[in-house]
């Protein structure tokens, strides 16, 4: 049915005075910003990508262009230089704030990467901290790359950025200064070096997407490979969350299946230096999954029960999932006599009588399975789901249980 021109005009203006007096509620398109901690250190460098300058804003009532400047802390006092001019340095308040920006697609160096986005420097716990202010789908397209080989079939790259978006936007604004760790201590950030086409494709194609439970973002951690058997989380931090539990995995083809590390005695006299050395080791209790939670050490000083994970950490394993044996070094001598063995029993009880001390003769020999620390998803597992021909939609389903797949609110924080 056709109006009149009349009518039109007259509606358009009940429409802007209806807008003016109660606007449209539109979710706002701007897109989260990562705060990720890329370094704390007491001396750092910046430099621009070949003759273009970058933009430092902090140094003086007016912003400036330079090609690098170079910051250090040396007895007290915080000095800096730019453009390479070693022989004049100016220094700086403890209280500076450095925002350093670039118009150049190619980044600023920082140490041996380059990174987008801007810098942010500061002094902080005695030491100069560099926080890379970057756009949540450019902060992903790095961490994939960073986390999960590049040469990975596309679902597998994909379940990784639902998982690394997931995780990043569980942090976000959870610190004062910065949300995110650039390394293992969250998910690795190795700027713009971990780039590539495919990795673009992977993120762009699950854009903001992430992993709810309940309605609520979940604790989307992951691992490179468990070694055939996921890991409640409840065995490996203090709560067992009902989207964190033991499934099977499919990571037989990850490299680090299997793997064997051989540790000597007079290793283990250093790095058990408070026991006087180690004379018997015994596993106490492992999980449902096969993963050391509890360990007894005897050595000549005394004993101690400490649990696997910090045994993982003091051998430094590749994971919790494994077996020890003492075995004889061959190309000593042999003496029959010793007849030394390795208590590897599960016993709840009490431990067997210490071993004699381990000759110089022999090392421990640990057998594992896995990389990592086996909660949620396997970046092994998932390739060879996605090898198979599921969606990264199954994948993500298959290691958070009971998780659902959807947008996130742009307007989180």
């Amino acid at each position: 049915m056709s109006t009149s021109p009349r009518s039109k005009s007259g509606w358009t203006i009940v429409f802007v005075a209806i807008f003016f007096i109660f606007p449209l509620k539109v979710a706002a398109a701007k897109e989260p910003i990562m705060r990720v901690l890329i370094g704390q250190e007491s001396k750092v460098r910046f430099r621009s990508d070949g003759i273009k300058s970058f933009f430092v804003k902090g140094l003086s009532s007016n912003q400036i262009s330079i090609k690098s400047i170079d910051i250090k802390v040396k007895n007290g006092k915080i000095n800096y230089s730019i453009n390479d001019n070693i022989n004049t340095w100016f220094e700086l308040h403890k209280d500076f704030k450095l925002i350093i920006k670039s118009n150049d697609k190619r980044g600023i160096w920082y140490r041996n990467r380059r990174y987008p986005g801007e810098l942010r420097v500061l002094f902080n716990d005695e030491k100069l901290q560099v926080i890379n202010y970057v756009k949540l789908e450019k902060y992903l397209k790095s961490v994939v790359g960073s986390e999960m080989p590049k040469e990975f079939p596309l679902a597998a790259l994909q379940a990784q950025s639902v998982a690394a978006r997931t995780y990043a936007l569980k942090l976000l604004g959870k610190n004062e200064l910065f949300d995110i760790h650039s390394t293992q201590a969250s998910q690795v950030y190795l700027g713009l070096e971990a780039e590539t086409a495919k990795i673009a494709r992977a993120v762009k194609s699950t854009n903001q997407l992430a992993l709810f439970h309940e309605n609520k973002l979940i604790e989307a951690v992951f691992h490179s490979s468990s070694g055939g058997r996921t890991e409640n989380s409840g065995q490996v931090w203090k709560y067992q969350l009902p989207y964190l539990i033991s499934v099977i995995d499919y990571d037989q083809n990850s490299t680090n299946y299997r793997w064997l590390k051989k540790i000597t005695s007079i290793e283990l006299d250093k790095i058990f230096h408070e026991l006087g050395g180690l004379n018997s080791i015994q596993i106490i209790k492992k999980s449902n999954s096969g993963r050391v939670l509890n360990v007894r050490l005897n050595g000549s000083s005394g004993t101690k029960y400490i649990s696997g994970k910090r045994l993982r950490s003091d051998l430094n394993l590749l994971s919790n999932k494994f077996e020890v044996e003492l075995k004889f070094n061959k190309i000593n001598d042999f003496n029959e006599k010793n007849n030394l063995h390795l208590d590897n029993k599960i016993d709840a009880g009490i431990a067997p009588y210490p071993l004699p001390k381990v000759p110089r003769g022999y090392f421990l020999l640990v057998k594992g399975y896995g990389a990592g620390h086996g909660v949620g998803m396997s970046q092994w597992g998932a390739k060879a789901m996605a090898e198979r021909g599921l969606s990264f939609h199954k994948i993500l389903k298959h290691y958070y249980t009971g998780v659902q797949i959807k947008k996130y609110n742009i307007n989180i924080n």
